[in-house]
């Protein structure tokens, strides 16, 4: 009965994310960042979904607060991989747009995490191209952390 709570919960919260979690954008532009490191590799989800859950918790002391970050990381990565309404490309268009918006979502952009959600990836190729899109929004921070002061 519990999962049939929990997956009841994460529906709801889903629908209504707006309304119910505290700063949503905020935790949305962090998901896109996460997000576009998995999208732009060939494994799925699953086998990222661990140090997901660990960057997570690193990140937000409430277990809801975390499991809403991990729940928008898979929506967004379903739209990518399942529904094909975006692509890695649409979520890095969409990170400096928000970052254009919100300059200060620069500090939201964690290196070390996203390092760590490349160290899932297998394949060779991924991994540079994960590299590639790492040092894409290293530099971001850094541009928009000077526009920020």
């Amino acid at each position: 009965m519990p999962a049939v709570l929990t997956t009841i919960r994460n529906h709801f919260f889903s629908a209504f994310r707006e309304i119910f979690v505290y700063h949503h954008t905020s935790l949305e532009f962090r998901a896109k960042t996460y997000a576009v490191i998995i999208a732009s590799g060939d494994e799925t989800v699953y086998r990222y979904l661990l140090a997901l859950q660990e960057i997570a918790s690193e990140i937000y002391d409430e277990p809801d607060r975390a499991g809403t970050l991990v729940m928008t990381v898979r929506e967004y990565i379903e739209a990518v991989h399942v529904k094909k309404t975006m692509s890695d490309q649409t979520l890095l268009h969409d990170i400096i747009h928000e970052l254009r918006l919100m300059p200060r979502y620069a500090s939201k952009i964690e290196p070390g995490h996203l390092r760590k959600l490349q160290e899932c990836t297998q394949d060779r190729d991924s991994k540079i191209y994960q590299e590639r899109i790492i040092d894409f929004l290293s530099q971001k921070r850094l541009e928009f952390e000077q526009v920020k002061r």
